[in-house]
């Protein structure tokens, strides 16, 4: 969570990919049609042309960019990145296009591009590649969308509805809160992560096929595609396991969740080897390992970050706690904590309008459309602060919505909506109210002592273990299991003394 002069006035992609039903697509077909660059097969682009890719991309990139954290500021990392990504353009069918490639400052384990050719990875997915052969099949794919023209196909056939960035992910909404409660259907999703669920599931198989055939060309081994499109995976197993859900509702966590189960996409490529041959293959992992050596894991302090049970923001002065057993979703917006039997924290910031007190706020400029009951001004911490109730739905469940407001000082307020469903209300009370009194300010003193956690290359020692080694990392029960999809070890393998590994220190 950034700077809260942004909280409230979040950017929204608007005017991309709007929804829209071709009627008769065959007779558009006749003068729509044009030959896909990367496959020489026909395909319907003709509402959308490639001066109007490069218009879409270049306006949307900053914005997406800074739902993603902003870019990763480390300079050598980034010429690293462009250089790998231009490698592999002049492997493709469009060898002179020009890319824009940028590492996200983000630990979501994200890689997405934009029509015109913009190519964002975030560094939480170069935290889980093991080489750069691994990385060069991920950017291979981001490219392989561009050069199909993918986003044109998609928008020409009327397929999409709009990038836009809030996804409502639950469908959460207030009863007649209207644009006040909208606040409420943006939980639970990762920044633009509807455009990436966008592309259909031919596209993505396709963009698979591109990037194999990008990164081959280029000399590096075929199999490291394999390789971590079976750690993602696992990545999203994990991911499913620490929600408190099945390892069978991996698709909830992949990030390419709509289109081929990661499954799919491994048993694709799997096949595509066999007619593979690369003379002495690359795969480039010591020069890897030594560019992602530092780099930030986690959470970045000048969003907030979890230590322990509290989440601390160093650059805004404040902490809270939040309960077992809650999950944690930071983004530049808002933090979002979820509970696998459906409870919900949502915290973010506003700015106040006027100098009324805090249950006044709650009635008249944060909730003004919805019935707010129970409204009693209270003390946080020395802090003025109020809260009420109200209504709501989740998927089409009725849910009961604790509202808090507490007063940082004169310009800043901060808010939390606690959202249970119906029937678990009074199971989560205790735990929301010993959230609300956790709400603290930070001394300069605290706040210096919040540290970066980095990824850090070391070398094993005899007796290392995944337990010992992942007791840094901050997935608490999770840890050894985290150490373990870092450095694609499989359960019972063990290290050996001298093995190059990846640990995490703060």
């Amino acid at each position: 969570m950034c700077d809260c002069n942004k909280i409230g006035r979040r950017r929204l992609l608007k005017g991309f990919l709007s929804s829209s039903a071709l009627v008769g697509l065959a007779p558009w077909c006749l003068s729509g049609c044009s030959v896909n660059p990367a496959t020489g097969q026909s395909s319907f682009t003709g509402l959308m042309s490639m001066d109007d890719e490069k218009k879409v991309g270049s306006e949307q990139f900053p914005s997406l960019v800074s739902e993603f954290g902003g870019e990763y500021k480390d300079a050598r990392l980034g010429s690293y990145l462009t250089s790998l990504g231009n490698e592999l353009v002049r492997q493709s069918e469009t060898p002179d296009a020009k890319f824009t490639f940028a590492v996200l400052n983000s630990d979501v384990v994200n890689a997405f591009a934009l029509p015109g050719g913009y190519v964002c990875i975030s560094r939480g997915l170069m935290a889980l590649c093991q080489d750069e052969a691994e990385l060069a099949g991920v950017v291979g794919h981001e490219i392989g969308h561009v050069v199909a023209r993918h986003s044109a196909q998609r928008y020409s056939s009327g397929m999409a509805t709009n990038i836009g960035l809030m996804a409502a992910a639950i469908g959460l909404s207030v009863m007649g809160a209207g644009q006040a409660g909208q606040g409420l259907m943006n939980v639970a999703q990762y920044g633009a992560q509807a455009f990436l669920q966008s592309y259909s599931r031919e596209h993505e198989l396709e963009a698979d096929l591109l990037g194999h055939r990008y990164m081959t060309r280029s000399g590096y081994e075929p199999d490291a595609m394999v390789n971590f499109l079976a750690s993602l995976r696992k990545h999203s197993q994990l991911q499913a396991r620490m929600a408190g859900k099945s390892e069978d509702a991996v698709d909830q966590f992949d990030m390419m969740a709509t289109h081929p189960q990661t499954k799919e996409r491994v048993d694709a490529a799997t096949n595509r080897l066999r007619n593979l041959s690369v003379p002495n293959p690359r795969l480039e992992r010591n020069r890897y390992l030594d560019m992602i050596n530092g780099m930030l894991f986690g959470d970045d302090p000048e969003q907030g970050m979890m230590k322990g049970q509290s989440f601390l923001h160093p650059a805004l002065r404040f902490g809270f706690d939040i309960p077992k057993g809650f999950r944690l979703s930071n983004s530049p917006s808002k933090v979002v904590a979820s509970h696998s039997k459906g409870a919900i924290i949502i915290f973010d910031g506003a700015k106040p309008r006027g100098n009324g007190n805090m249950s006044s706020y709650i009635g008249r400029e944060w909730m003004p459309r919805s019935n707010v009951s129970q409204l009693e001004a209270i003390t946080v911490n020395g802090m003025e602060a109020a809260t009420g109730v109200t209504q709501g739905q989740a998927n089409g469940q009725p849910v009961y919505v604790r509202l808090l407001a507490i007063r940082y000082d004169s310009n800043q307020l901060y808010r939390f909506m606690f959202v249970t469903p119906r029937s678990q209300s009074s199971g989560f009370e205790e735990d929301f109210k010993r959230t609300t009194y956790s709400f603290r300010k930070l001394s300069a003193e605290e706040a210096a002592r919040v540290k970066p956690l980095r990824l850090i290359v070391v070398k094993a020692h005899a007796g290392d273990t995944p337990e010992r080694l992942g007791a840094t990392m901050p997935f608490n029960e999770y840890n050894a299991d985290w150490f373990k999809l870092l450095n694609d070890i499989d359960p019972g393998q063990p290290l050996k003394p001298g093995q190059t590994i990846k640990v995490v220190a703060g």
